[in-house]
Parts: structure tokens; sequence; C-alpha cells
């Protein structure tokens, strides 16, 4: 598994890491070229590789954890608990939300340097700048609904890349 997923996500060496966001707690990042997909119809305009990521992750800079998998469910720092309820799935709510932003923010040129794996999917990325985005499956479920984390060509439309309790599918 380890070296499938080294020549899998080896397409990223050297490229730029152009945004990242969430879908309620899907994490999901962008690199590559900025290119032009029809989807539904529509012309849009998306970076060409996607990593989309349902485990827990994390981002570190040396010691310390820049922003990771359960900040979706903290509060933002303008978060009143006086007079507002917590719904960590709202946008703009949690410290995910606001963490990636000032990360993207603050980091707009980093690059990929280095992929690495190990045997059960985990995955390290070596970001420009000392950054390093760690991925490490933390479920033992081994259905149909045990995916960790995927990864994809935009552009191409090939099948995607998934890491899951069963092993790697291309679906």
């Amino acid at each position: 598994m380890r070296e499938e997923i080294k020549s899998q996500l080896g397409r990223l060496m050297g490229l730029k890491l152009q945004y990242a966001g969430r879908a309620s707690n899907l994490f999901w990042l962008g690199f590559g070229d900025i290119v032009q997909i029809i989807r539904r119809g529509r012309t849009e305009e998306t970076a060409e590789y996607a990593l989309h990521i349902q485990c827990s992750w994390r981002i570190t800079l040396g010691n310390k954890i820049v922003v990771a998998s359960r900040d979706f469910y903290s509060p933002n720092s303008q978060w009143d608990e006086k007079n507002e309820d917590f719904d960590w799935d709202i946008q703009g709510n949690n410290r995910f939300d606001e963490r990636i932003n000032t990360f993207i923010g603050d980091n707009g040129q980093l690059k990929v340097l280095q992929i690495d794996s190990d045997e059960v999917g985990g995955l390290n990325v070596t970001l420009s700048g000392g950054y390093k985005l760690e991925v490490f499956p933390d479920s033992s479920e081994d259905d149909e609904q045990s995916e960790h984390w995927r990864f994809f060509n935009r552009k191409e439309n090939n099948p995607h890349f998934i890491v899951t309790g069963n092993g790697i599918e291309k679906v």
C-alpha cells in the first residue's frame, strides 16, 4: 500500500497548494494549476488535483499544530457562549474555518516537497515553509463506508484513488 500511495500522490511533487476548506467534516485541498472544468453543466475554475480527507489529520509547523481535524468541533475565537448556541457545521463558526483561512492567507505559495505513507493508508505531505500535513486513518471499520481519504485529478476525470479500511480502491 505504501508504495502505491507514494506513486499516486507523487504527482503532487512541486505543485502549489491552491486552497483548502471543508464540506461538513470533510477536509478538502486543491493542488496544482487552476483549470476550467464543466460540472453540472457549468464551467468552474478549480485546482487540477483534489485531496479529500475523512479521517484524522493535522497540519504542523515544527512542534506546533496549526490546524487539525478536531478543530471542526470547537468554536472560533469570536464565539460568545452567553449569547450564541454553537453549531460547528455552519461555515465560519468553528476553529477550523478560522485557522485554515489564516493558514492559506498567510502562506500563499506553499509547494509540495515530499510525499510519504505507511502500510495502513497514513499519508505525510511535506510542504515548503516547514509545514507538514499528516493524515492518519483512525478507524478499524472495513466496510464499504470506511473511506479514509481520496485523491483525484479534476481535469482528466480519471478514477478516484481511494484509501479505505479494506485497502485501496479505484472508482
